[in-house]
């Protein structure tokens, strides 16, 4: 790596490295100035562009800091304030795609094609996650001083597409309508009836009903959810301020914009209401089912019914219960939720308030008032599904 501008270094007898880094200002107005010893050049190389970036020094890095580079810093400074999936899954395409192709390029030179062709030799889901792990680590560096600017962001890149066996031979047009991976309304109504009762039904209630990610529904208690009237008419809202995941118990949102009031829509927020109720307590969990076990549990119910028996554990009885649907991630009930309120004509800046997006809108005034409203113009097109 070239000498960096960031601070200085320098071998001791030991043959270790001394780093020195200065940034930023103390309250009697000294300049902050930090010194640590690490094993190899390349360790004290790292600390230095991590430690000045803890002391807030946004400075003008000459040309040779590799993304490898890059990557060390934001994770040292960066990757620990994420979730712990998050961390993981960055990690993982970082070293397993990302790296292996482009860590030792040059950060400040990296080119369009560059990015296209690491994309190129992948299959198109990990495709899509390196393109989102690198944007995020470029443009942290970004908004650190580190380079000048995200090359990802003023390009389109364009995703592989996966080989052989994925029907569009067959039938393009289902093909193409089956990614969507969204449900329309006639399909949630099924669903409806035929979750009833299942471990995760208040987990769907909450996606599909009021756009929630699963880790938000997790979370909910009987005292994040009021039953109110609004113009005479019952509906259900949700306070969204906490998450729960597979290795969280429980934290916060994923983003600020992310707490938020959501009124469900109907026939959803009845049900829902009908199910805290009989909750053991204003603090327990609406839905009992761990987190670690979510996304198994959810696949279960779209398999081949079994044989029931009398000594059939309960457990087993659940699986099936959903067969005939087609199968969509719990996740992607969120998207359902978004779709039905554009088809039911919502304005997508209130859509993106309502599930906790990072759009810049007026929450003040005119949200509050048309959340509600939005709730049950939806709830009109699901009810005309029933008819």
């Amino acid at each position: 790596m070239a000498r960096s501008k960031l601070g200085s270094k320098r071998q001791l007898p030991n043959g270790k490295w001394l780093a020195r880094c200065s940034g930023g200002y103390r309250a009697d107005g000294s300049r902050r100035t930090t010194a640590h010893v690490l094993e190899t050049e390349h360790e004290a190389d790292l600390w230095i562009i991590a430690k000045s970036v803890e002391l807030n020094r946004r400075p003008d890095v000459e040309a040779g800091i590799t993304v490898g580079d890059l990557w060390e810093a934001y994770r040292i400074v960066r990757l620990p304030q994420l979730a712990r999936t998050t961390q993981d899954s960055y990690g993982q395409v970082m070293r397993g795609v990302v790296l292996p192709s482009l860590g030792d390029r040059d950060a400040t030179t990296l080119s369009h094609a560059d990015i296209q062709r690491m994309l190129d030799g992948q299959r198109r889901s990990m495709a899509q996650k390196a393109r989102t792990t690198l944007s995020s680590v470029l443009t942290w560096a970004v908004r650190t001083g580190m380079i000048c600017e995200n090359v990802m962001r003023r390009a389109d890149f364009t995703m592989p597409i996966d080989p052989a066996g994925t029907d569009f031979d067959v039938d393009p047009f289902a093909a193409i309508e089956g990614a969507r991976d969204v449900w329309d309304a006639v399909t949630v109504i099924r669903c409806f009836g035929m979750i009833r009762g299942l471990p995760l039904e208040p987990v769907w209630l909450c996606c599909v009903g009021a756009g929630l990610r699963v880790e938000e529904a997790m979370a909910l208690r009987p005292v994040d959810v009021r039953r109110v009237k609004v113009a005479g008419t019952p509906v259900t809202q949700l306070a969204i301020h906490a998450a729960t995941t597979r290795v969280e118990e429980r934290k916060a949102t994923k983003t600020r914009r992310s707490m938020r009031i959501v009124t469900m829509l109907e026939p959803f927020g009845e049900r829902y209401a009908e199910l805290v109720s009989a909750c053991a307590g204003r603090d327990a969990p609406v839905c009992e089912l761990s987190a670690s076990r979510q996304n198994k549990a959810w696949r279960s119910y779209f398999d081949e019914p079994p044989e029931y028996h009398k000594r059939m554990s309960e457990g087993r009885k659940v699986r099936g219960r959903l067969h005939g649907l087609p199968y969509v991630p719990l996740s992607r009930m969120r998207a359902t939720h978004a779709t039905l309120m554009q088809e039911a004509g919502v304005l997508d800046s209130l859509n993106a308030a309502m599930h906790g997006h990072s759009e810049r809108v007026s929450r003040d005034h005119y949200l509050r008032a048309l959340d509600v409203d939005a709730a049950m113009l939806t709830s009109g097109l699901l009810r005309d599904s029933m008819e």
